[in-house]
């Protein structure tokens, strides 16, 4: 999978010995699939340890010892393409990581005792939008339908092997890389369930559209409040037509800022509590970056950041359509506008992250 050259040599990535994602399937991942499309097992099928220490699992991480990243995606990991893989040697500095993973690295441990400790679930694809890059039509599962029994299954399971015990223990989750917490029935019951004083130290991570996190769903999360830790709002837009009509679809604008300034206020009475903006970069939107900018810091004194990064072929479009919207190839015909635009200023702005685009800002 390595496509380009990068210096990977003497670095370590925290995922490798933290990370776990479970996709619709019940496949799970040591990294986003994307980052790094190597399975590691099912969650339906194999053995928790079997999943999490199996053969695959020590091949991928044994890639920090031999310096060769060979199974990961050299050209949409943000970490790699912006050369931000942090080095052995600052190892002890690393906050992802427990003593335990930082230990286990130092000794070139392949086999890890101790549980992952950031959880992704990403097996229900239910959203309140339908984003032309994600899907065709609106996802919503019933209760009554297979696809919704399944996707159930899979997250009882989850939940079985992480938040069915109350415990200290130190861990992350996030909900959801594949759809929406708060249109998902399964994700929007789970987190109003789990209570927080049975897990002091959970902390839970939340990817939304934001159309549905309104005040009236915050004061359902009254029990988890406190274990709220980042929250990424995608806006794909710096106007309401864009937004409305190419990029979210079945998405509300004024309900959107109405909700992430309600969602800015909380953020300022719970501590820990963060609010990132995002923004997948396509030729529908690429002009509207800089205005994106803008209005966060115009409305959003609290936000933490402000993210951009790739727009991911998730299959939806053919090659031919991906291509036409993919506006950092240099065969674009609107290439060189869109690196123009990155020699706005307003990209230095310290919220600002081009993640896997600051190739481009470089260049």
């Amino acid at each position: 999978m390595k496509n380009l050259v990068n210096n990977t040599k003497n670095k370590y990535c925290h995922k490798l010995f933290s990370f776990l994602e479970i996709s619709t399937d019940g496949s799970c991942w040591i990294c986003c699939p994307a980052w790094l499309p190597e399975k590691i097992g099912n969650i339906l099928t194999d053995d928790f340890q079997e999943i999490w220490n199996g053969e695959v699992s020590q091949n991928l991480r044994n890639q920090v010892y031999t310096g060769d990243w060979c199974y990961c995606n050299h050209d949409l990991c943000p970490y790699i393409v912006s050369d931000s893989l942090p080095l052995l040697e600052d190892i002890n500095n690393d906050r992802f990581l427990t003593d335990y993973s930082k230990d286990a690295i130092k000794k070139n441990k392949v086999i890890l005792e101790e549980m992952p400790t950031s959880i992704h679930f990403s097996e229900d694809r239910s959203c309140n939008l339908y984003c032309p890059s994600c899907r065709l039509e609106k996802i919503l599962l019933s209760r009554e339908s297979a696809e919704y029994i399944q996707k159930k299954k899979i997250n009882d399971k989850i939940c079985e092997i992480f938040l069915k015990t109350p415990t200290d223990r130190k861990f992350e989750i996030y909900v959801t890389g594949s759809g929406d917490p708060f249109a998902s029935v399964i994700y929007r019951e789970m987190l109003e369930n789990i209570n927080g004083h049975d897990f002091p130290n959970l902390i839970i991570n939340l990817n939304t559209n934001g159309v549905m996190f309104t005040s009236k769903m915050w004061k359902k999360l009254e029990k988890i409040q406190h274990n709220l830790h980042n929250c990424r709002i995608s806006f794909d837009a710096g106007t309401k037509e864009t937004y409305e009509n190419k990029t979210r679809l079945g998405g509300n604008w004024e309900l959107l800022i109405e909700n992430c300034r309600y969602l800015n206020e909380r953020s300022k009475e719970i501590s820990n509590f963060n609010i990132h903006f995002d923004f997948v970069v396509q030729k529908d939107n690429y002009k509207e970056m800089k205005t994106y900018i803008e209005l966060i810091l115009e409305n959003f004194d609290n936000a933490s950041s402000i993210h951009f990064s790739k727009l991911n072929d998730w299959n939806t479009w053919d090659k031919k359509q991906f291509d036409e919207h993919a506006i950092w190839k240099i065969e674009h015909p609107e290439f060189n506008l869109f690196l123009n635009i990155l020699k706005d200023d307003i990209f230095n702005h310290p919220k600002v992250y081009l993640g896997n685009l600051s190739v481009y800002k470089q260049r």
